[in-house]
């Protein structure tokens, strides 16, 4: 008896059934991956600013002492510590959010650096150590 390609199933006429699920199978896992990786940034920081907001009008009300200062979020962005984060395949890195924030009241006003990690580990330090009067 002669093998051909026939017999084996390895014909232009072979069903790609299989084939083609698997490749539907994968786009359909991996895009979301990818377009997630595009929002991770966005999410990472919008999710930590109210934790870094409030971080830094804690620190502002004790400085300008003024229980009624209000704050505003003037830039941010996210950093990786040592050049590697969670988005860049680093996995060893870190990725925190940092903030500027300008806290204002009481005819004074101060800028802080805010620094989260999460939610629930969030820093702010003096942006330039004054406290001005307005």
């Amino acid at each position: 008896m002669k093998i051909s390609k026939r017999n084996l199933g390895l014909t232009s006429q072979a069903p790609t059934r299989f084939g083609r699920s698997l490749r539907v199978g994968l786009a359909v896992l991996v895009i979301p991956l990818i377009l997630s990786g595009c929002a991770t940034e966005a999410q990472f920081l919008a999710q930590n600013e109210p934790a870094a907001l409030n971080t830094a009008l804690s620190r502002g009300r004790f400085e300008l002492n003024c229980p009624q200062a209000s704050g505003t979020v003037l830039s941010k962005k996210v950093t990786y510590i040592n050049g590697l984060g969670v988005g860049m395949g680093g996995g060893g890195g870190y990725e925190w959010t940092e903030y500027t924030i300008g806290v204002r009241g009481c005819g004074k006003s101060a800028v802080f650096e805010t620094m989260c990690r999460d939610q629930d580990n969030c820093n702010a330090f003096a942006g330039n150590n004054q406290v001005i009067q307005n």
